[in-house]
């Protein structure tokens, strides 16, 4: 497919989405994430276009946040925009109330919304642009983000779900001008026009006032400040990916599995170091970033702290957490202990779906104990078993305490019976189980 040299937002998608099919094979569709504005219906027409070539399916969702009072009329010239270019637009509605945050508000509901509507083969693209970028790093600048921050968007990007792997977001269009989607979007036969959202003009919203207030005040001075921001975006971003690249380093040294840090080992670090692999250990599993008045509690309540103490600390959705000499990452679901209920299990070789897992044995079809019984349960208090390799058996309390388990951990231990004896403790922390027998 040969595009026009002046058709940027053209080529643009199709050189980004042409390195997609080579690093993200697994995705066979694109959702467009459709307000009915001009930036999104541009997106809409550009992949139309350049998709289906390419192998990608398309489709559209459109989020009603019922802010505004033309919200109904919003989602209905959005699925007429879809439906003029043959494709479906899929409506859903969140709930938003008012707040002094409102944005960030929304944009979580938006991204959870969606999350929960694509499917495993599915990318959510994007309509940013460089203008978006470069407003982006200036809101991160007066928030007073550090480097991580400072990178604003990525050209690919994964927002986190609990539970689950994350919704994948594609922003082809980080490095095209705003008038660059305007200029190629009045080329365009549209049969249905695009809306214009009262509050990109509301100052009320911290966006709005750069776009209309400070960035037009740079360009005064520096006509191409949208681009030299966004530019400094993309450098600082390459930058974080070598920082990161440093700290994964020291995390395949210290921490096989991810779950907890040696406390020993990060002290060892220069501060700066320490809070680069901190940082870089919360960002891997999905965790939001850490407030930054609790870099210097961190040390003080938890480096610091007795090694028989289990201190904590708790932000959003997540807590660190210390026992003995290591530091443990928890979500929230990961405190919540097993259900009181246990649950036969008929056939030892399938898995068993329980408390929300799908459980898997580690035994094979050779197994002399396949006709047995077995079972798997909540700790009880008080069972004993017999670990492989040892004559006597023990109390599981104590198992636990010689083989270091924390307390939070115990309240996720299964035990896989065998007619009346435990065969197996089955570890669960988050979606990852480990068996010990």
């Amino acid at each position: 497919m040969s595009l026009a040299s002046d058709a940027l937002p053209l080529s643009a998608l199709q050189a980004f989405l042409q390195q997609r099919r080579q690093d993200s094979p697994s995705i066979a569709a694109i959702v467009i994430a459709l307000s009915a504005g001009p930036d999104s219906l541009a997106l809409l027409l550009a992949a139309q276009q350049v998709a289906p070539p390419l192998g990608f399916a398309v489709r559209a969702l459109h989020v009603h946040h019922g802010l505004h009072e033309d919200a109904d009329s919003w989602a209905v010239q959005a699925c007429a925009q879809a439906a003029a270019l043959g494709l479906y637009c899929d409506v859903l509605k969140v709930n938003i109330t008012e707040s002094a945050n409102i944005e960030a508000q929304a944009r979580q509901a938006r991204y959870d919304a969606i999350a929960a509507q694509l499917q495993p083969h599915e990318a959510l693209l994007l309509a940013h642009h460089q203008d978006d970028q470069a407003e982006t790093l200036l809101l991160r600048l007066m928030r007073g983000a550090g480097l991580q921050g400072l990178t604003a968007m990525a050209e690919v990007s994964v927002w986190p779900v609990a539970g689950a792997g994350g919704l994948l977001r594609w922003r082809p269009w980080l490095d095209v001008p705003k008038q660059e989607l305007t200029a190629w979007l009045a080329s365009q036969p549209v049969s249905h026009q695009a809306i214009n959202d009262p509050a990109n003009n509301n100052p009320r919203f911290d966006r709005t006032l750069l776009r209309h207030q400070v960035v037009p005040l740079l360009e005064t001075r520096w006509p191409q400040a949208n681009a030299m921001l966004a530019r400094s975006a993309k450098q600082l971003s390459q930058q974080a990916q070598a920082l990161n690249q440093l700290a994964d380093l020291w995390l395949a040294t210290y921490s096989i599995d991810l779950i907890s840090l040696p406390i020993s080992a990060l002290k060892t670090l220069e501060e700066v170091t320490q809070q680069a692999v901190l940082a870089r250990w919360l960002q891997r599993q999905n965790a939001p970033a850490m407030p930054v008045r609790y870099w210097s509690r961190l040390t003080q309540e938890l480096f610091n702290a007795r090694p028989d103490a289990m201190p904590e600390l708790a932000w959003a959705d997540v807590s660190i957490r210390r026992y003995r000499d290591a530091i443990y990452l928890l979500h929230s679901e990961q405190l919540h202990p097993l259900p009181t209920t246990g649950a036969d299990w008929a056939d030892p070789l399938q898995p068993l779906f329980w408390a929300g897992l799908a459980w898997t044995l580690p035994i094979t079809q050779d197994d002399s104990h396949l006709t047995a019984r077995w079972r798997i349960t909540a700790r009880q208090g008080g069972e004993r078993w017999r670990p492989e390799g040892r004559t006597q058996s023990l109390t599981v309390k104590h198992w636990c305490q010689e083989n270091g388990i924390p307390p939070w951990q115990r309240l996720r231990l299964a035990l896989v019976w065998r007619d009346d004896e435990i065969a197996f403790l089955a570890l669960n922390h988050g979606k990852m189980i480990k068996y010990f027998k």
